[in-house]
């Protein structure tokens, strides 16, 4: 059997590419005119999922019952998976004297956001995948699933101070495409013939379906607070409090919002012959009439997905060859769990440096990553991976590429 309701949520979570990168910044105390700083990253990551899977899923190509198996002996109870394609860019203005005061300057932002994240049992990936006849005469537990796909742009204006480089902005957000659901509870029972069905579900599923590019506004700020620590008379630390796309968002599109709460028990025939060979995408008001899925229209209010991350940053106006840096980073998504990171940075001469980084948690648990960094006179070209292992492996749970450019005037 294809449970074809539980299957949008992965469906839904793959037709995007919600990290930030651990990269280091890098904090200067150097007085520059003007300063671009352009940022691009591709990742995705999972917990319990190999990449021999997650890459077709969000690729294309054929999955095959020997990589299905793989990943599901993967899985625990509580199962992440989350994906993050994003640009941003940044103009910084030192020249002006913004307000009139000579320590700020001003910024100008712009961005690129896609992210999907779910959170899910073993028994919904188990359904999805591999239909129901390994569940024949037991429950599958569905209960606690999330997931969100969200697409969105931003333009924002704030200033900077042009000694600490602390900035913080005002942003104005355009929201192109939404989708989220949940199920709080979620139990399939059938008998060990298939021939008695029981159904338990409740939770919604929001969707915008609308063809127009602006389904939605939002406000928000963009915060980079940095300040010294002093650990000895000759030996100074910079630690950095960031937030970024922290606010809310109206939606001014109708969103489509489906809602059940229900025990649904079918005797005498499957659940694959209750639907025949309809889904939810071709067929989709005949399955949820059967299941008793209510469909309404509705506004919607929500916080941005926004994240908070605090830790010692890379000083690179120091003359150490290696310095450490590390931190912890909180998203505004319930699917993500918070994450902790580290790293080394060793400047292998004046115009070439290098890292490795190792991070637990997020979607996944377990990752390192590499990166290497290149200084000019006015430019720095740094490329990195979160995920080495997932770069080059299939039995990796993920993939990341990392890019920043810096110019300055």
């Amino acid at each position: 059997m294809k449970n074809y309701f539980l299957i949008v949520a992965f469906i839904c979570a793959n037709f995007l590419v919600n990290s930030q990168t651990v990269l280091p910044i890098q904090h200067d105390t150097l007085q520059y005119k003007q300063e671009f700083i352009v940022t691009g990253i591709a990742d995705y990551s999972a917990s319990s999922i190999f990449n021999s899977m997650s890459s077709k899923l969000l690729f294309g190509g054929a999955i095959t019952d020997e990589i299905k198996t793989s990943s599901f002996d993967q899985h625990k109870g509580i199962n992440r998976f989350g994906v993050d394609a994003s640009a941003e860019v940044e103009y910084r203005n030192m020249q002006t004297n913004l307000f009139k005061k000579e320590n700020l300057g001003f910024v100008i932002k712009g961005g690129y956001y896609n992210y999907a994240s779910t959170i899910y049992s073993k028994d919904l990936f188990g359904l999805t995948f591999f239909g129901n006849e390994r569940y024949l005469g037991t429950d599958a537990d569905l209960s606690g699933s999330k997931f969100s796909a969200i697409s969105f742009q931003k333009i924002g204006f704030g200033m900077i101070d042009k000694k600490t480089k602390s900035s913080i902005s005002l942003n104005y957000y355009n929201f192109s495409n939404y989708a989220e659901g949940y199920l709080t509870d979620g139990y399939l029972y059938q008998s060990e013939s298939g021939d008695s069905v029981s159904l338990t579900l409740g939770g919604q599923f929001d969707y915008s379906g609308s063809s127009k590019f602006m389904k939605g506004y939002g406000v928000g700020v963009d915060l980079d607070y940095r300040f010294a620590v002093m650990i000895n008379p000759e030996k100074v630390a910079f630690i950095q409090l960031q937030a970024k796309n922290i606010g809310f968002a109206q939606m001014t599109s109708k969103i489509t919002r489906y809602e059940i709460d229900t025990l649904l028990t079918f005797e005498g025939f499957t659940f694959d012959q209750l639907i025949g060979n309809s889904n939810v995408l071709d067929n989709g008001t005949s399955i949820l009439d059967t299941l008793g899925i209510d469909s309404m229209s509705v506004t919607k209010f929500r916080f941005l997905p926004g994240y908070i991350q605090a830790g010692k940053i890379v000083d690179e106006m120091s003359k150490q060859r290696l310095q450490g840096f590390f931190g912890v980073r909180l998203y505004t998504v319930s699917t993500y769990a918070p994450l902790v990171f580290g790293g080394a940075h060793l400047r292998a001469n004046d115009w070439l440096s290098i890292g490795v980084n190792a991070s637990y948690g997020g979607f996944t648990r377990f990752r390192t990553g590499l990166y290497a960094q290149s200084t000019f006179k006015n430019m720095t070209i740094a490329l990195a991976s979160e995920d080495v292992v997932g770069l080059v492996s299939q039995q990796g749970k993920g993939k990341s590429v990392i890019l920043r450019l810096r110019y300055r005037i």
